[in-house]
């Protein structure tokens, strides 16, 4: 498992480019039927915006459920804006690189879905405290 942080860590940190100057730092919790979603990878989406031009704005659920996010080499958090938040909690993989994808999501799509999206977030200039995601079966 340290090994696949590790690699999420170092994807997450190269995802975002063009994040800016204007971050701030972001913090949250994932639980699913009230345990800790560990592994579970926590992503941000702009609302209204073409996210073609959106920067890559992903965390990684450690062990407690808490997660901080990261906006490339900008740093940890993210600009200010309204946000549709997306959660995908796919099994660690043995299979080869490109294809652990493939694996399914625990949450069965439920919370990833941009076209759908269940979750928002507004983030402030300052440091940001989410309030935690209570993820369910229903």
């Amino acid at each position: 498992m340290k090994k696949l942080t590790f690699y999420l860590t170092a994807a997450l940190a190269l995802a975002c480019s063009s994040c800016g100057n204007g971050i701030y730092p972001v913090s949250g919790k994932v639980t699913y039927n009230g345990a800790p979603a560990k592994g579970a990878i926590v992503s941000l989406l702009r609302r209204g915006a073409n996210l073609m031009n959106e920067p890559a704005i992903m965390g990684i659920v450690r062990d407690d459920g808490a997660f901080s996010l990261v906006c490339g080499d900008k740093g940890t958090g993210a600009p200010p804006g309204d946000y549709d938040v997306l959660i995908e909690w796919r099994p660690p993989s043995t299979l080869p690189k490109g294809l652990a994808k493939q694996t399914p999501d625990r949450l069965g799509g439920r919370y990833g879905d941009p076209k759908n999206p269940r979750l928002h977030a507004e983030i402030k200039a300052g440091t940001n405290s989410l309030a935690p995601f209570e993820l369910k079966d229903n």
